[in-house]
């Protein structure tokens, strides 16, 4: 049985990240339930939600003690893993609050049209109707998928530093990701913006190869509506571009030549409105600052783990 000494000891290893997914669990397991009808089994899903928030809850701190290398990278990581399991929920989920004609779409294009004259999602793939090009910004989308593991492994690659300033350094970045992406996918839910691919504009076929189609097949197997606003593929590239940025100098090219071009594709492939970009930009950015500034006691906990 577990003791109160013990119940307070996790506590004291908890990250404030792992309060936060477990607040997303509990909210996002019950907006199905107002409106079952658009969620599959909500009440499965709702199920699911509390064991995992349970699991997060209560393994996870233990976990983040071991000195089993697998075991504790599985502790500091294991959120961004689950935004797997989190994105298929947000076809349904950007539905429960309001319908496809009601979403923010209609805000976003006047405003854009204010700004620019035009949609740039629209005229930019019209006026630069080139294969090659869209397949260097089909490649630049893709690498999004990569990015964050990118990071990770050049921590952990690096010479030079003591093995707890990696952790800090991976605690320090998955913080700034996982936050970033409850607030997308939050915001995906209360506000849905279909973006300038889905919302009343009708398909420009621009040529490509490789990366071309597999960004065609991956759309059309797994794409998730109702999340262009802010850009998501933006505002979580820029986390791990920043940190590339601030603690790796060398490689400071490659991942800033490739996180500058992924700006550019979600727009010029219509995947979102410039003002997505920019949304993504100032979420990231904010995310950093406020994670730095309030920091975490949980990690000094941590460190005094006792030896096994």
């Amino acid at each position: 049985m577990i003791t109160r000494r013990q119940l307070a000891e996790l506590s004291l290893r908890r990250m404030n990240f792992d309060r936060l997914v477990v607040v997303y669990l509990i909210l996002s397991a019950f907006y199905p339930v107002l409106k079952p009808g658009v969620f599959p089994s909500p009440w499965l899903n709702a199920l699911e939600h509390g064991l995992l928030a349970t699991a997060i809850w209560f393994l996870v701190p233990v976990m983040r003690c071991s000195k089993r290398f697998v075991v504790r990278l599985l502790a500091e990581i294991y959120l961004p893993v689950l935004f797997i399991l989190f994105y298929p929920e947000m076809e349904h989920l950007g539905l429960v609050f309001f319908d496809f004609e009601n979403s923010i779409d209609p805000a976003l294009i006047q405003l854009e049209e204010r700004i620019f004259g035009c949609q740039p999602s629209i005229v930019w793939s019209q006026v630069w109707p080139w294969p090659w090009f869209h397949e260097i910004m089909e490649f630049a989308y893709f690498t999004y998928y990569f990015l964050a593991a990118s990071y990770i492994a050049l921590v952990f690659l690096a010479r030079g530093i003591a093995p707890e300033n990696k952790w800090d350094a991976v605690r320090d970045f998955v913080r700034d990701l996982s936050v970033t992406m409850l607030i997308c996918y939050t915001m995906y839910t209360l506000f849905p913006a279909w973006g300038p691919k889905y919302f009343k504009m009708g398909f420009i076929d621009v040529g490509g190869w490789i990366f071309t189609d597999l960004m065609h097949y991956i759309h059309n197997n797994g794409a998730l509506l109702g999340a262009a606003f802010p850009s998501s593929h933006v505002a979580a590239s820029m986390i791990p571009w920043w940190h590339t940025w601030v603690h790796f100098p060398r490689h400071r090219w490659w991942m800033t030549t490739i996180f500058v071009l992924l700006c550019m594709s979600t727009v010029y492939n219509r995947y979102h409105y410039v003002v997505d970009v920019f949304g993504g930009l100032l979420l990231a950015g904010f995310v950093m600052y406020a994670g730095t500034q309030l920091g975490d006691r949980a990690r000094e906990r941590v460190r005094r783990c006792p030896k096994k």
